[in-house]
């Protein structure tokens, strides 16, 4: 690591608080952009290949509206994301039998050999990124993530926003 990322203009080392922040998200942008450049030649965008990752979670299909509040986007945009990977062959809608006037939206075969290819794509991510870092030193990273998530959760909480993802659980981590 070089010493800019570390240190102010004036030689000055910066508080690693003051850092963690700008730091986690920069990584999280080189993440999902790294992911997206490998996904591309598959005809997914990032918009796409998140929406399908959740859509592994659920193999009976969601519900359009639940699928929206769990991916984080509003439902005119995800409707965009889903006439995409209709056309691509890789999603179908059905009409939703606990509501006739919704619909669930359910991977096609083609969408879970899609899925394959995203998760070895994932997996080859995170060797590359990972590589030379210890398990017990992600699972230690993944321990302290949980506890700033659990004050993130309790502020947000208080303050009523009431969003909640749990990637602790693994149930709705958008990165694999």
């Amino acid at each position: 690591m070089d010493s800019s990322s570390n240190s102010a203009g004036n030689g000055q080392q910066i508080d690693p608080r003051e850092q963690f922040g700008f730091r986690l998200g920069r990584l999280a942008r080189l993440w999902r952009s790294r992911l997206d450049e490998k996904m591309r030649p598959h005809g997914l965008t990032q918009a796409r290949w998140v929406v399908m990752m959740h859509m592994q979670r659920e193999a009976d299909g969601f519900q359009q509206k639940a699928l929206a509040r769990f991916v984080g986007i509003e439902g005119p945009t995800l409707v965009h994301i889903l006439d995409n990977l209709e056309s691509q062959g890789l999603i179908e809608r059905r009409l939703d039998a606990a509501d006739r006037r919704g619909k669930t939206v359910h991977l096609t075969d083609e969408g879970w050999r899609m899925i394959e290819v995203l998760n070895d794509v994932s997996a080859e991510l995170r060797r590359e990124h990972l590589a030379g870092i210890s398990d017990a030193d992600v699972a230690h990273c993944l321990e302290i993530f949980d506890r700033i998530q659990g004050q993130a959760q309790a502020a947000v909480s208080k303050d009523g926003d009431g969003m909640s993802l749990d990637y602790s659980s693994g149930k709705n981590g958008l990165i694999k």
